[in-house]
Order: C-alpha cells, then sequence, then structure tokens
C-alpha cells in the first residue's frame, strides 16, 4: 500500500539575485593621457620638422643625440695636446707657444661645488649655446680653438680670444679690425632673437702698464658692444659692461700669453626658482 508523499521529489525554488554591472575603473583615463601625450609629441615633432632654419634643427639634433668623443681622432697625440686629457709638466708649458692644460676659466666655472651647486644649464641656453657653436664653426680651423662657448650656471660665456697669429683689436688700441668685427657680427646673429639679457667683460693680458690695462679692457668692451648693437642686437639688452684688465688670465702661469686678451660674452638666464644649494641634505 502506497503510502501518499513519499515518493514525491521535493520541489527547490532558486532566487538569482539580478545586480547592475560593476564599475570598469579609471583605465580609460591613463589610456586616453598616453594618447594625447603621444598626439602633442607627433604635432611637436611636425612643428619641428618644417622649421626652415636648418641650423637651428643641426644644433637641436646635436643637443639630443649627444656623440662621444672618438677614440680615433686622439690617436697619436700626447695627453698634453689636449685640454681636459692631461698636460705636461708646468716647465713644458711655459716652454710651449700651444695653448695646452685647462683654462681657470674652465675649471672655475665647471661646476663651483660638488655635491651642492652643480653646474646645471638651462635646457633653453644649451640650445642656445649649440646655436653659437654651430655658427663660429665656419670660421677657419686655425680660429676655432681661440673660440669657446661654454654653459655655465649663469647662462652661457662666449670667449673671443686673441692668438699669436690673429687678434680681434688693433694693436694697443680698442679699434676693432676686420676680423673682430666679422667675429662679433656672426655671434649678434644667433643672440639678437635669443631674448637673452647680455654682459660683456673686457680682458688684456699682463704687458704694460696696470692703470692702462684697465682701460683698455673697459674701452674694448664698450667697442663690442656698440659692434654688437650695430649687426642686430638691441641696446636694452645690455646690463653690464665690465672692464677686468688682466684680473683673470685664462693662463696664470703665462700672465703674457695673447689668449688673456679676449672679449668674453656673456649670455644670462633666468634665475632658477630653485635654491642655489640642491644637494637635499636632511
Amino acid at each position: 500500500m502506497a503510502v501518499p508523499g513519499l515518493n514525491e521529489r521535493p520541489i527547490i525554488i532558486k532566487r538569482v539575485k539580478k545586480t547592475a554591472a560593476a564599475h570598469h575603473g579609471g583605465a580609460w583615463k591613463v589610456a586616453y593621457a598616453d594618447f594625447v601625450t603621444a598626439m602633442m609629441a607627433f604635432f611637436m615633432l611636425l612643428w619641428l620638422i618644417s622649421n626652415p632654419d636648418k641650423e637651428r634643427l643641426h644644433g637641436l639634433a646635436e643637443y639630443f643625440t649627444p656623440a662621444p668623443p672618438s677614440t680615433s681622432s686622439l690617436a697619436g697625440m700626447s695627453p698634453g695636446d689636449t685640454r681636459g686629457q692631461g698636460g705636461r709638466a708646468r716647465r713644458a708649458q711655459s716652454d710651449s707657444t700651444n695653448s695646452v692644460g685647462q683654462p681657470t676659466m674652465e675649471a672655475g666655472t665647471a661646476g663651483s661645488a660638488r655635491g651642492g651647486t652643480a653646474n646645471i644649464p638651462d635646457a633653453s641656453m644649451r640650445v642656445l649655446a649649440q646655436e653659437l657653436r654651430v655658427a663660429l664653426d665656419a670660421e677657419p680651423a686655425e680660429n676655432r680653438q681661440n673660440v669657446e662657448v661654454q654653459p655655465t650656471r649663469e647662462g652661457v660665456r662666449v670667449s673671443l680670444m686673441d692668438s699669436d697669429h690673429r687678434s680681434m683689436f688693433r694693436s694697443g688700441t680698442d679699434e676693432l679690425n676686420g676680423y673682430g668685427q666679422s667675429l662679433l657680427a656672426r655671434v649678434a646673429g644667433r643672440i639678437a632673437r635669443a631674448g637673452v639679457q647680455i654682459a660683456i667683460e673686457g680682458h688684456t693680458d699682463a704687458a704694460g702698464n696696470l692703470d692702462a690695462n684697465w682701460r683698455l679692457s673697459g674701452n674694448r668692451a664698450h667697442a663690442a658692444r656698440a659692434a654688437l648693437v650695430a649687426s642686430g642686437v638691441p641696446q636694452d639688452r645690455f646690463t653690464e659692461v665690465v672692464a677686468m684688465g688682466a684680473s683673470r688670465p685664462v693662463y696664470p702661469d703665462q700672465p703674457e700669453r695673447p689668449e688673456n686678451r679676449r672679449i668674453t660674452i656673456v649670455l644670462l638666464a633666468e634665475e632658477s626658482a630653485l635654491p642655489t644649494d640642491v644637494s637635499f641634505r636632511f
């Protein structure tokens, strides 16, 4: 006899709770930011390519693709023949008429303190320095060694030095010769549109009367300023015209060398928002 309800299967009811789709998060924002950055870089590349100033493009290319010095170019040269590769003894330097070793103006500005106030020039000033090097590379090879373009913390220092075979001024005067005028005109062509403030330093060697050297260095600095203005540099861009006399020779152990006679054009960078001491000591 069958018992009612024993063979009946239990009825199981499953209730599925439906919920809204989960939030996708902010991954799309990161992807969108990468896309916008790539597009900005692409348009900057198009702008640089369309720039008609080939020398500026060459300067930018050299800035972004620095090449280490080739070891093959140093083959066959003694360490004292190039600056920064060691040097000869002090007596050998005095006997030689060639410029060897590292001038004091390079050593004094190549990093004022290690770990405290390193030499960190502004990026725009580094590009300007490259443009000046490209412009001055057009000079004959015998004149290039007397032209130095050096980025520093204060900006860019352009030193135009005399040599045994070539000088910028007529001897003992503040009258620029043809070589000095053409050299300053070449520099003016690059700094006239840069918009930076300019200081000019006049330097002499230690030969002759001390007071006369001070006057001569000041007069030559003023003559260099006048030549830059005549070549298109606005007058209101000059902040200082300084007479240095023979107080800061390039080669202190040889104060009468012709390289000590020079005009230094200082292109002043804007003051950095960082403190002068960025060593971050705690």
